[in-house]
């Protein structure tokens, strides 16, 4: 008690603890602040609730309703009060506008895509903002509301901003609730959040009535932004933008973007705790950083908001499309790539010798940014994660090269240290990655930029006041001059773009866009995603910890200024403005970006320019400008094979008329037992299920389930919808874990393996879709099921070789061969029809050599022509392979035709085991279908039969079914 009495203290009614300030003005002023930042919360929760991702223009637009507020007020000497309703119009228009002319021209694109237009769109509002109200909306000429009482408390004043605050906040949450839940407006909007084709069956336009929460949540932003600009004497555009929206966001995170009372709440606390913070000088710095964990924890403890979410929509091919075979043979196709690329290289080189200081310094910036954006190109572009910390991690490998330079004497040994040090703290922040995804991955790693620039690098281990950085020594030569530390800035970068652009050629590269694609089947076909997300993120970590060492040992002068956090956002425009699709895409990215306005030294109405023309790049070119270069590339490679006699149409698409027919396969299985793993017989069962249960909560999906299944024994499972059939084979296979029970395969226990595990010793399974990997070609689909036998490696993926991978290629051949998939080698799997996937999937899983094959609804999607072929086929593979196959189906005269025995489920339980005949004919089988008595079911089961999946089929004497219904 005496401790504690000791360490708080009463001073001058100022209550302290720990260095601590517990002031009651201290806590007044963190509430107001937090009332603030939960009504930007409120913004962010609308927005979200209706486009589902994160508008990180957000506090700009706040910022730009604040800078209409200053010009009608201050500039034009308008009353405030009317001023601030026409700020607050004018932000609502803007907010709306944005959903109608940005956000809706990008539906069907990815998430990542909408995010990066209002990253763009927040500088360009900013600038514009600033080119409207040339004094901005500092804190110590902002208008303050008039009429209203000012009050001391304790040291601090009380003005007339925050009694606004305290007054008008609260008026407007409970109107905006009363909005929401009363008014036939508010309640369209909620509901057109929740469910848009539920809404639209309704009657509601749910575009309409997004545009109508963006418009709404603007003007909340704008009132937010002109409630705390005259309350911070030192407020600023900066700290209006990505700063003011993270506090907005540490709230909304924890509401879990859905409800605006927790938001609120959340926020509150926020404030008080900011307040806290800064009144201790040790932890002023540390506010980014606090705000920064609490948005990563909270995503991490939300599995509905903070998991990694699969998306499988509007991924462009992010890789230059290979040119057919036969134009490879060609010369001029063959040499001019590289001639070209001698060329730009020589031309690069040269400029050294005609350029300025000035200048060459100029372009140093340029390409230590260019190689930060190919870390992001390398991310964004191969794996679908955006990173907005990616400059972060260059202020990390700058700082450590510094020093260790410094304390080494080696500048080799100091840029190796700080390449290492930035892939170190970027593979730490994949760790949490491996659950975090899209918006999530994007909110955190800003939050990392952003503690990184106001906290970490400021430490004196890092640049605290500035540091003064050695220039690398050449064979003796000291690399002083810019221009010739330009030359060695080049080199580094013309090496990182060879690296770069192995890694995306290479199994490593096609790996990742599986994960990115879908990363449940990736992990079914032995990608081990874990240790490949991880990989990914410590690659562009070095290579962002490489762009910081060049700018930073070019720089006389080293400051925590020379890596600010608005730079993540430039980097990550460079990369998409350049072109994912591009190796060097984001070095014309930079060019444009980062070296016109460094070279012509553009004022506001050119940066607004500037920022305008890439926001539309953005919006109007999904590939950027390399998707141009792209599209150049083809159209003369078509040229060139057309002017040598090469028939274009056949080389590029192959003479396609209609899906391959299963059929056509079974004629080409004979002898693929031989290009495959001999598969080992053993007397006992092959795979053993004994006592499986899971539950969801309060749901029992599998509910003690026990069988068996011999080598080369195929079993199908029967059941109706909800039985718990797909939940046992995520079990099996190792997506999700029992509760209880135990799976054995080949003897061993694997219940606690991995799905990657599993698949690797032989235990592989399907998926109900067949979705596979949309932007991967047959081709590499058939190369990517081949990691099983030959994982591709890293360093041998980033130094080019290339064996493996013909290796896998030739088998790749052979298989399409073998099931008559030639004529598909360079389409997509996004091209294929429902029948031709499944060929393909097949094909993959063959090239897994599978002993045991889990077959979920094989047939699914296609013809009902095309069931006896798929039956024939499947019964090929037994009969070349052996395998052993457990087969989920709802065509019962087709898994009749195949099934050595039957499991038939009902509401997680086994309730039939037996031949088919035995299991359709089972009385608790034909009740689990008809729902009728014990007579009528022995008479049904005498006379019909039923056809799982349908409500009910009655079947003639011949088998053939009447009707079939999904």
């Amino acid at each position: 008690m005496n401790a504690l009495l000791t360490t708080l203290a009463l001073t001058d009614e100022r209550i302290t603890w720990g260095g601590f300030d517990f002031g009651v003005d201290r806590l007044v002023i963190g509430l107001f602040a937090g009332l603030t930042y939960g009504l930007l919360a409120i913004g962010l929760v609308l927005v979200y609730r209706s486009s589902r991702f994160v508008n990180f223009a957000h506090g700009s637009v706040g910022a730009f309703g604040a800078a209409i507020l200053a010009l009608l007020a201050n500039d034009w000497g308008l009353p405030y009060w009317p001023s601030f309703v026409l700020a607050l119009a004018v932000a609502a228009a803007l907010g709306a506008g944005i959903e109608w002319l940005v956000v809706r021209r990008l539906v069907g694109r990815p998430t990542m895509i909408g995010m990066i237009a209002t990253l763009g769109l927040s500088q360009f509002i900013l600038i514009f903002a600033l080119i409207i109200n040339s004094d901005g909306v500092n804190g110590f000429t902002f208008p303050r509301p008039p009429g209203l009482p000012e009050f001391t408390i304790g040291a601090t004043n009380i003005t007339t901003a925050h009694v606004a605050m305290v007054v008008f906040g609260p008026m407007l949450l409970v109107a905006l609730a009363l909005f929401l839940k009363r008014h036939r407006v508010g309640i369209a909007i909620r509901a057109a959040s929740d469910d848009n084709d539920a809404a639209l069956l309704n009657g509601i336009r749910a575009p309409r009535m997004a545009t109508l929460a963006w418009g709404i949540a603007a003007a909340i932003a704008a009132f937010s932004a002109i409630m705390v600009t005259p309350t911070t004497a030192g407020q600023s555009m900066d700290t209006l933008g990505p700063d003011m929206l993270l506090k907005g966001l540490a709230g909304a995170v924890i509401a879990r973007m859905t409800s605006i009372p927790i938001a609120v709440a959340a926020s509150l606390g926020v404030g008080v705790l900011e307040q806290i913070l800064l009144s201790n000088p040790d932890t002023r710095t540390m506010v980014p950083l606090a705000l920064g964990l609490i948005i990563v924890i909270a995503l991490l403890t939300q599995p509905a908001l903070g998991r990694a979410v699969r998306e499988r929509i509007g991924w462009q091919r992010i890789v230059m499309t290979p040119l057919p075979a036969e134009y490879r043979s060609l010369w001029a196709i063959r040499w001019f790539p590289r001639l070209m690329a001698a060329l730009l290289i020589a031309i690069a080189v040269g400029i050294a010798y005609v350029i300025t200081n000035a200048t060459a310094s100029a372009l140093i910036n340029v390409v230590g940014f260019a190689l930060v954006g190919l870390s992001v190109g390398l991310l964004t572009g191969v794996s679908g994660q955006l990173s907005l910390g990616q400059f972060a991690y260059a202020g990390i490998g700058a700082a450590v090269s510094v020093h260790a330079v410094e304390s080494t004497g080696s500048f080799v040994i100091g840029v190796g240290c700080g390449i290492a040090a930035a892939a170190v703290v970027a593979a730490l922040v994949g760790i949490p990655a491996m659950r975090l995804q899209g918006l999530a991955l994007a909110v955190s790693t800003l939050a990392l930029a952003l503690a990184t620039s106001g906290w970490l690098l400021k430490l004196d281990s890092f640049l605290g006041f500035g540091v003064q950085p050695a220039k690398p020594e050449i064979f003796g030569y000291s690399v002083v001059l810019a221009v010739d530390y330009y030359l060695f800035a080049l080199m580094m970068l013309i090496i990182a773009m060879w690296l770069v652009g192995n890694l995306r050629h290479s199994g490593f590269g096609r790996a990742l866009q599986a994960v990115r694609d879908n990363e449940d089947a990736a992990r079914a076909f032995t990608v081990r995603s874990r240790m490949r997300k991880l990989q990914i993120f410590a690659l562009s970590g070095a290579l962002a910890g490489l762009g910081g060492a060049v700018i930073g040992h070019g720089q006389t002068q080293l400051t925590v200024n020379s890596f600010p956090a608005s730079a993540s956002i430039d980097v990550v425009a460079i990369a998409v403005v350049g072109g994912l699709v591009l190796t060097g895409g984001p070095v014309l990215g930079a060019l444009i970006i980062i070296g016109i306005p460094a070279i012509w030294s553009l004022d506001l109405y050119g940066q607004a320019t500037l920022s305008i023309a890439w926001l539309l790049v953005v919006v109007m070119l999904p590939d950027g400008l390399g998707g141009i270069i792209a599209k150049i590339r083809d159209w003369w490679a078509d040229g060139v094979a057309r002017h040598a006699g090469i028939d274009v149409q056949r080389a590029r698409h192959g003479s396609v008329d209609e899906a391959v027919s299963p059929l056509a396969c079974t004629q080409r299985l004979e002898g693929l037992g031989s290009a495959t793993v001999a598969q080992e017989r053993s007397d006992g069962p092959i795979l053993s299920v004994s006592g499986v249960s899971r539950r969801f909560g309060g749901v029992v999906a599998v509910d003690g389930v026990s069988f068996e299944a011999t080598p080369g024994e195929i079993v199908g499972i029967i059941g109706p919808n909800g039985a718990g059939k797909t939940t046992l084979f995520e079990i099996i296979a190792g997506f999700t874990s029992p509760n209880q029970g135990q799976i054995v395969y080949d003897g061993v226990d694997v219940t606690k393996r991995s799905p990657e595990q599993r698949a690797q010793v032989g235990l592989v399974r399907s998926f109900q879709d067949a979705a596979l990997f949309g932007t991967l070609t047959v081709h590499e689909t058939l190369m990517l099921a081949q990691e099983r036998a030959e994982p591709s490696q890293l360093w041998a993926a980033a130094l080019g070789g290339r064996m493996a991978e013909r290796r896998k290629s030739e088998m790749a051949d052979e298989l399409m061969e073998r099931m008559a998939l030639t004529p598909f080698a360079r389409r997509t799997i996004a091209e294929l029809s429902t029948g031709t996937r499944r060929v393909v999937e097949l094909a993959s899983l063959l090239a897994l050599e599978p002993r045991v094959l889990l077959l979920d609804e094989p047939s699914a999607g296609i013809a009902q022509s095309e069931s006896e072929p798929l039956g024939e086929l499947l019964l090929g593979i037994r009969r070349e392979l052996g395998t052993t196959m457990i087969v989920i189906e709802h065509d019962l005269p087709l898994l009749s035709h195949l099934c050595d025995r039957m499991l038939a489920m009902n509401l997680g339980r086994v309730i039939a085991t037996g031949t088919p005949d035995e299991v359709r004919e089972h009385p608790e089988v034909v009740r689990s279908y008809l729902g009728t008595d014990e007579n009528a079911i022995t008479r049904s089961a005498v006379r019909s039969r039923v056809d799982v999946g349908a409500v009910s089929t009655i079947i003639d004497p011949t088998d053939r079914p009447t009707q079939k219904i999904h």
